[in-house]
């Protein structure tokens, strides 16, 4: 399942604050924009912009990264999406 936070700064802390093995799709578009996080990136946890997380960019959260990656792909086009490197190099 597949849950999509915009504006919803109290839902989507909550939400990564009990699935902490979940995945973060940031979608802010464009060719680069879209971008995959583990829900512990520091990428999504930068004081300076707490309170506006899901007013900034609509996240789509899972714990399934299969049914998570469906939604980015479908979501991405005609451009794609991009794992993050911080989270990727852990």
């Amino acid at each position: 399942m597949v849950v999509k936070f915009e504006n919803k700064e109290r839902e989507y802390e909550e939400w990564c604050s009990n699935y902490k093995n979940g995945y973060v799709f940031n979608r802010a578009g464009g060719k680069t924009g879209n971008v995959l996080h583990t829900v512990d990136c520091w990428h999504l946890n930068v004081p300076t912009r707490k309170g506006t997380y899901t007013t900034r960019y609509p996240k789509y959260c899972s714990e399934n990264l299969t049914d998570l990656l469906a939604v980015a792909d479908e979501l991405s086009k005609p451009n794609s999406w991009r794992e993050c490197t911080a989270c990727r190099n852990k």
